[in-house]
Protein backbone atom coordinates (compact mmCIF):
# COMPACT_ATOMS: atom_id res chain seq x y z
CA UNK A 1 0.00 0.00 0.00
CA UNK A 2 1.30 2.72 -1.06
CA UNK A 3 0.12 6.99 -0.45
CA UNK A 4 0.53 9.51 -3.24
CA UNK A 5 3.93 11.72 -3.81
CA UNK A 6 3.47 15.19 -2.33
CA UNK A 7 3.78 17.32 -5.55
CA UNK A 8 5.85 20.10 -3.67
CA UNK A 9 9.42 21.89 -4.88
CA UNK A 10 11.67 23.34 -1.80
CA UNK A 11 14.43 26.41 -2.57
CA UNK A 12 16.43 26.71 0.47
CA UNK A 13 18.75 29.07 -0.43
CA UNK A 14 22.37 29.02 1.59
CA UNK A 15 21.31 32.22 3.53
CA UNK A 16 18.50 29.66 4.86
CA UNK A 17 15.42 30.91 3.13
CA UNK A 18 12.82 28.58 2.01
CA UNK A 19 10.47 29.39 -1.08
CA UNK A 20 7.50 26.53 -1.65
CA UNK A 21 5.76 25.53 -5.11
CA UNK A 22 2.84 23.25 -5.86
CA UNK A 23 3.18 21.51 -8.75
CA UNK A 24 0.27 21.40 -11.16
CA UNK A 25 0.22 20.53 -14.73
CA UNK A 26 2.48 23.66 -15.05
CA UNK A 27 4.65 22.59 -12.93
CA UNK A 28 7.60 22.54 -14.88
CA UNK A 29 7.51 25.58 -15.66
CA UNK A 30 6.70 27.16 -12.48
CA UNK A 31 9.79 25.29 -11.67
CA UNK A 32 11.99 26.96 -14.11
CA UNK A 33 10.04 30.34 -13.39
CA UNK A 34 11.18 30.25 -9.59
CA UNK A 35 14.35 29.48 -9.90
CA UNK A 36 15.11 32.41 -12.41
CA UNK A 37 14.19 34.34 -9.97
CA UNK A 38 16.27 33.03 -7.39
CA UNK A 39 19.03 33.80 -9.64
CA UNK A 40 18.57 37.12 -10.47
CA UNK A 41 21.14 38.99 -8.83
CA UNK A 42 23.82 36.49 -9.37
CA UNK A 43 25.59 39.02 -11.25
CA UNK A 44 28.26 38.33 -13.39
CA UNK A 45 28.98 34.49 -12.05
CA UNK A 46 27.20 31.48 -13.66
CA UNK A 47 24.40 30.36 -12.08
CA UNK A 48 23.71 27.24 -11.13
CA UNK A 49 20.81 25.00 -9.44
CA UNK A 50 21.42 21.78 -7.83
CA UNK A 51 18.83 19.44 -6.73
CA UNK A 52 18.84 16.89 -3.78
CA UNK A 53 15.98 15.23 -2.41
CA UNK A 54 14.92 14.43 0.84
CA UNK A 55 16.92 14.82 4.20
CA UNK A 56 20.11 17.01 2.28
CA UNK A 57 22.53 14.80 4.03
CA UNK A 58 24.41 14.87 0.28
CA UNK A 59 24.45 18.34 -0.69
CA UNK A 60 26.03 19.68 2.54
CA UNK A 61 29.25 20.21 0.82
CA UNK A 62 27.69 22.24 -1.67
CA UNK A 63 25.27 23.67 0.91
CA UNK A 64 29.33 24.36 2.11
CA UNK A 65 31.16 25.72 -0.66
CA UNK A 66 27.82 27.87 -1.81
CA UNK A 67 27.61 29.60 1.49
CA UNK A 68 32.00 29.83 1.94
CA UNK A 69 32.42 31.38 -1.26
CA UNK A 70 34.73 28.57 -2.47
CA UNK A 71 32.22 27.71 -5.93
CA UNK A 72 32.12 31.76 -6.95
CA UNK A 73 36.37 31.52 -7.34
CA UNK A 74 35.55 29.17 -10.44
CA UNK A 75 32.84 31.77 -11.29
CA UNK A 76 29.99 29.82 -10.52
CA UNK A 77 26.84 31.21 -8.29
CA UNK A 78 25.35 27.92 -6.58
CA UNK A 79 21.70 27.79 -5.71
CA UNK A 80 20.87 23.96 -3.94
CA UNK A 81 17.54 23.41 -4.42
CA UNK A 82 15.94 20.98 -1.98
CA UNK A 83 13.03 18.94 -3.67
CA UNK A 84 10.52 16.58 -2.07
CA UNK A 85 11.88 13.37 -3.42
CA UNK A 86 14.06 11.53 -6.22
CA UNK A 87 11.03 11.68 -8.73
CA UNK A 88 10.86 15.20 -8.44
CA UNK A 89 14.92 15.48 -8.90
CA UNK A 90 15.02 13.09 -12.20
CA UNK A 91 12.35 15.62 -13.50
CA UNK A 92 13.68 19.02 -12.34
CA UNK A 93 17.10 17.66 -14.48
CA UNK A 94 14.98 16.46 -17.18
CA UNK A 95 13.27 19.53 -17.90
CA UNK A 96 16.28 21.68 -17.06
CA UNK A 97 15.68 23.49 -14.35
CA UNK A 98 18.91 22.48 -12.63
CA UNK A 99 22.11 21.68 -13.89
CA UNK A 100 23.14 19.16 -11.62
CA UNK A 101 21.80 16.27 -9.20
CA UNK A 102 23.00 15.44 -6.27
CA UNK A 103 22.22 12.37 -3.61
CA UNK A 104 20.24 11.17 -6.40
CA UNK A 105 21.73 7.22 -6.24
CA UNK A 106 19.37 5.24 -7.72
CA UNK A 107 18.22 8.62 -10.23
CA UNK A 108 21.04 7.66 -12.52
CA UNK A 109 20.11 4.21 -13.41
CA UNK A 110 16.31 4.39 -13.39
CA UNK A 111 16.95 7.67 -16.32
CA UNK A 112 19.76 5.62 -18.09
CA UNK A 113 16.84 2.65 -18.45
CA UNK A 114 14.61 5.05 -20.08
CA UNK A 115 17.20 6.43 -22.35
CA UNK A 116 16.97 9.64 -21.19
CA UNK A 117 20.04 12.44 -21.31
CA UNK A 118 21.74 11.90 -17.61
CA UNK A 119 25.64 10.95 -16.74
CA UNK A 120 27.03 10.53 -13.52
CA UNK A 121 30.42 12.49 -12.59
CA UNK A 122 31.58 11.55 -9.03
CA UNK A 123 30.98 10.71 -5.65
CA UNK A 124 31.88 12.26 -2.47
CA UNK A 125 31.13 9.56 -0.01
CA UNK A 126 30.61 5.56 -0.85
CA UNK A 127 29.75 4.82 2.31
CA UNK A 128 26.07 3.59 3.63
CA UNK A 129 23.26 6.17 3.76
CA UNK A 130 20.96 4.18 6.15
CA UNK A 131 20.19 2.77 9.32
CA UNK A 132 16.38 1.76 10.34
CA UNK A 133 14.74 3.50 13.05
CA UNK A 134 11.92 1.69 14.93
CA UNK A 135 9.34 2.22 17.40
CA UNK A 136 9.67 -1.67 18.25
CA UNK A 137 12.49 -3.12 20.36
CA UNK A 138 14.14 -5.20 17.69
CA UNK A 139 17.43 -6.31 17.20
CA UNK A 140 16.78 -8.16 13.91
CA UNK A 141 15.04 -6.98 10.68
CA UNK A 142 13.29 -10.38 10.27
CA UNK A 143 11.19 -9.03 13.20
CA UNK A 144 9.51 -5.74 11.00
CA UNK A 145 7.04 -9.29 9.63
CA UNK A 146 3.65 -7.72 9.23
CA UNK A 147 4.63 -4.61 10.13
CA UNK A 148 4.33 -0.76 8.26
CA UNK A 149 7.55 0.12 6.87
CA UNK A 150 7.71 3.88 5.63
CA UNK A 151 9.66 4.66 2.53
CA UNK A 152 10.56 7.65 0.11
CA UNK A 153 8.00 6.16 -2.31
CA UNK A 154 8.32 3.78 -5.48
CA UNK A 155 11.65 5.13 -7.31
CA UNK A 156 13.20 6.39 -4.70
CA UNK A 157 16.92 5.58 -3.26
CA UNK A 158 14.98 4.52 0.19
CA UNK A 159 12.91 2.64 -1.56
CA UNK A 160 15.14 0.55 -3.59
CA UNK A 161 17.64 0.18 -0.14
CA UNK A 162 14.66 -1.22 2.34
CA UNK A 163 13.22 -3.95 -0.84
CA UNK A 164 17.34 -5.10 -0.77
CA UNK A 165 17.67 -5.40 2.49
CA UNK A 166 14.07 -7.27 3.74
CA UNK A 167 15.03 -9.32 0.62
CA UNK A 168 18.46 -10.71 1.94
CA UNK A 169 16.98 -11.34 5.22
CA UNK A 170 14.59 -13.66 3.83
CA UNK A 171 11.43 -11.06 3.80
CA UNK A 172 9.46 -10.86 0.74
CA UNK A 173 8.57 -7.03 0.60
CA UNK A 174 5.45 -7.62 -1.41
CA UNK A 175 3.96 -10.09 1.46
CA UNK A 176 5.35 -9.88 4.51
CA UNK A 177 5.35 -6.16 5.17
CA UNK A 178 3.58 -3.14 4.91
CA UNK A 179 5.51 -0.35 2.81
CA UNK A 180 4.41 3.06 2.58
CA UNK A 181 5.23 5.92 0.49
CA UNK A 182 6.24 9.23 2.59
CA UNK A 183 7.57 12.26 0.66
CA UNK A 184 9.98 15.19 2.15
CA UNK A 185 12.68 13.07 3.49
CA UNK A 186 13.61 10.74 6.52
CA UNK A 187 13.09 13.32 8.88
CA UNK A 188 9.43 13.33 7.67
CA UNK A 189 9.81 9.22 8.03
CA UNK A 190 10.98 9.35 11.53
CA UNK A 191 8.64 11.85 12.63
CA UNK A 192 5.65 8.89 11.50
CA UNK A 193 7.25 6.79 13.58
CA UNK A 194 7.81 8.55 16.32
CA UNK A 195 4.23 9.14 16.62
CA UNK A 196 3.16 5.66 16.23
CA UNK A 197 1.44 5.93 12.61
CA UNK A 198 4.66 3.71 11.29
CA UNK A 199 6.35 0.66 13.28
CA UNK A 200 9.82 1.38 11.01
CA UNK A 201 11.99 3.32 8.24
CA UNK A 202 14.71 4.01 7.01
CA UNK A 203 16.47 6.63 8.87
CA UNK A 204 20.11 8.32 7.31
CA UNK A 205 22.60 7.60 9.29
CA UNK A 206 23.38 11.07 10.54
CA UNK A 207 20.11 11.12 12.68
CA UNK A 208 20.57 7.94 14.45
CA UNK A 209 22.05 9.57 17.38
CA UNK A 210 18.34 11.86 17.57
CA UNK A 211 16.54 8.39 16.98
CA UNK A 212 18.15 6.93 19.97
CA UNK A 213 17.22 10.15 21.95
CA UNK A 214 13.35 10.09 21.19
CA UNK A 215 13.15 6.61 22.34
CA UNK A 216 13.66 4.58 19.16
CA UNK A 217 14.97 1.62 18.28
CA UNK A 218 17.92 2.09 15.83
CA UNK A 219 19.84 -0.53 14.20
CA UNK A 220 22.92 -0.05 11.52
CA UNK A 221 22.75 -1.54 7.87
CA UNK A 222 26.35 -1.25 6.89
CA UNK A 223 26.87 -1.42 3.11
CA UNK A 224 29.42 0.61 1.20
CA UNK A 225 26.92 2.10 -1.22
CA UNK A 226 27.03 5.69 -3.19
CA UNK A 227 25.02 8.37 -1.83
CA UNK A 228 27.28 11.08 -2.32
CA UNK A 229 26.68 10.46 -6.24
CA UNK A 230 26.35 14.44 -8.46
CA UNK A 231 25.23 13.80 -11.88
CA UNK A 232 24.17 15.93 -15.02
CA UNK A 233 23.43 15.84 -18.28
CA UNK A 234 25.02 14.66 -21.03
CA UNK A 235 24.58 17.68 -23.73
CA UNK A 236 25.17 19.67 -20.56
CA UNK A 237 28.33 18.35 -20.38
CA UNK A 238 29.43 18.37 -23.76
CA UNK A 239 28.47 22.06 -24.41
CA UNK A 240 29.62 23.06 -20.92
CA UNK A 241 32.64 21.34 -19.79
CA UNK A 242 34.54 24.06 -18.58
CA UNK A 243 31.45 24.97 -16.79
CA UNK A 244 31.30 21.57 -15.21
CA UNK A 245 34.71 20.75 -14.15
CA UNK A 246 34.74 24.38 -12.72
CA UNK A 247 31.67 22.84 -10.41
CA UNK A 248 33.83 19.52 -9.32
CA UNK A 249 36.67 21.75 -8.54
CA UNK A 250 34.73 23.50 -6.41
CA UNK A 251 33.15 20.80 -5.08
CA UNK A 252 35.93 18.71 -4.44
CA UNK A 253 37.49 21.54 -2.90
CA UNK A 254 34.00 22.20 -0.68
CA UNK A 255 34.59 18.12 0.68
CA UNK A 256 38.06 19.20 2.05
CA UNK A 257 36.91 22.42 3.94
CA UNK A 258 34.29 20.40 5.30
CA UNK A 259 36.99 17.94 6.74
CA UNK A 260 38.71 20.58 7.78
CA UNK A 261 36.23 23.12 9.17
CA UNK A 262 34.60 21.35 11.43
CA UNK A 263 33.06 24.38 13.79
CA UNK A 264 31.85 25.96 10.11
CA UNK A 265 30.35 22.87 8.85
CA UNK A 266 28.90 22.06 12.34
CA UNK A 267 26.64 25.59 12.31
CA UNK A 268 26.12 24.37 8.34
CA UNK A 269 24.46 21.35 9.42
CA UNK A 270 22.39 22.33 12.12
CA UNK A 271 20.95 25.30 9.88
CA UNK A 272 19.88 22.64 7.02
CA UNK A 273 19.22 19.17 8.61
CA UNK A 274 17.44 21.44 11.60
CA UNK A 275 18.99 19.37 14.05
CA UNK A 276 19.62 21.71 17.12
CA UNK A 277 21.20 19.20 20.06
CA UNK A 278 24.61 19.92 19.60
CA UNK A 279 25.67 16.22 20.28
CA UNK A 280 23.64 14.78 17.25
CA UNK A 281 24.87 17.57 15.09
CA UNK A 282 28.78 16.43 16.44
CA UNK A 283 27.74 12.52 15.83
CA UNK A 284 26.70 13.32 11.97
CA UNK A 285 29.81 15.98 11.14
CA UNK A 286 32.14 12.71 12.28
CA UNK A 287 29.72 10.21 10.23
CA UNK A 288 29.56 12.28 7.15
CA UNK A 289 33.81 13.42 7.45
CA UNK A 290 34.72 9.65 8.06
CA UNK A 291 33.97 8.50 4.73
CA UNK A 292 34.61 12.01 2.77
CA UNK A 293 36.29 11.57 -0.42
CA UNK A 294 37.93 15.09 -1.86
CA UNK A 295 39.09 12.66 -4.85
CA UNK A 296 35.36 12.40 -5.78
CA UNK A 297 35.97 8.85 -6.80
CA UNK A 298 32.83 6.49 -7.01
CA UNK A 299 34.32 2.84 -5.88
CA UNK A 300 33.32 -0.05 -8.32
CA UNK A 301 31.73 -1.75 -5.08
CA UNK A 302 29.45 1.17 -3.97
CA UNK A 303 28.14 1.55 -7.66
CA UNK A 304 27.43 -2.36 -7.46
CA UNK A 305 25.41 -2.48 -4.57
CA UNK A 306 23.71 0.16 -5.68
CA UNK A 307 22.59 -1.75 -8.82
CA UNK A 308 22.32 -5.18 -6.52
CA UNK A 309 19.52 -2.82 -4.36
CA UNK A 310 17.90 -1.81 -7.31
CA UNK A 311 17.96 -5.56 -8.85
CA UNK A 312 15.64 -6.37 -6.23
CA UNK A 313 12.75 -4.43 -8.22
CA UNK A 314 13.87 -4.77 -11.31
CA UNK A 315 16.41 -7.89 -12.09
CA UNK A 316 17.46 -6.04 -15.54
CA UNK A 317 19.52 -3.62 -13.09
CA UNK A 318 21.76 -6.09 -12.07
CA UNK A 319 22.98 -6.30 -15.75
CA UNK A 320 24.19 -2.71 -15.97
CA UNK A 321 28.08 -2.77 -15.92
CA UNK A 322 29.25 0.06 -12.90
CA UNK A 323 30.94 2.31 -15.20
CA UNK A 324 28.76 2.29 -17.70
CA UNK A 325 26.75 6.02 -16.95
CA UNK A 326 29.97 7.18 -15.78
CA UNK A 327 32.21 9.95 -17.30
CA UNK A 328 35.05 10.57 -14.69
CA UNK A 329 37.42 12.17 -17.05
CA UNK A 330 37.01 15.83 -15.10
CA UNK A 331 38.20 14.10 -11.93
CA UNK A 332 40.83 12.05 -13.63
CA UNK A 333 41.68 15.47 -15.02
CA UNK A 334 41.69 17.00 -11.60
CA UNK A 335 43.37 14.35 -9.91
CA UNK A 336 46.53 14.78 -12.53
CA UNK A 337 46.54 18.55 -11.96
CA UNK A 338 46.90 17.97 -8.63
CA UNK A 339 49.78 15.73 -8.27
Amino acid sequence: MRSKVNTHLTTRSCSGKIRGVKLGNTGLLAIALLLVGAFSARGAETPIRVATPGALTGAIPVYLGAKKGVFAKYGLGVEVIATRNEQMNMQALMSNSVQFLTSSTTGLFYLAKQGADAVGLCSWNNSSPYSLGSRLKIKDLKELRGKKIASSGAGGRAEAFILFMLSKVGLDPKKDVQIIGLSGGSAVRLAAVASGNIDATLISTLQGRYAEKIGLTVLTLPLEYMWGINLTRKSYLDKNRSIVKAYLKGLAESVRLMMADKEGTIKLMTQVLRIDDRDSVEYAYRMTVADARPDLYPTEEAITNVLKTMGYEDPAFLSIPPYKHFDLSLIEELKAEAR
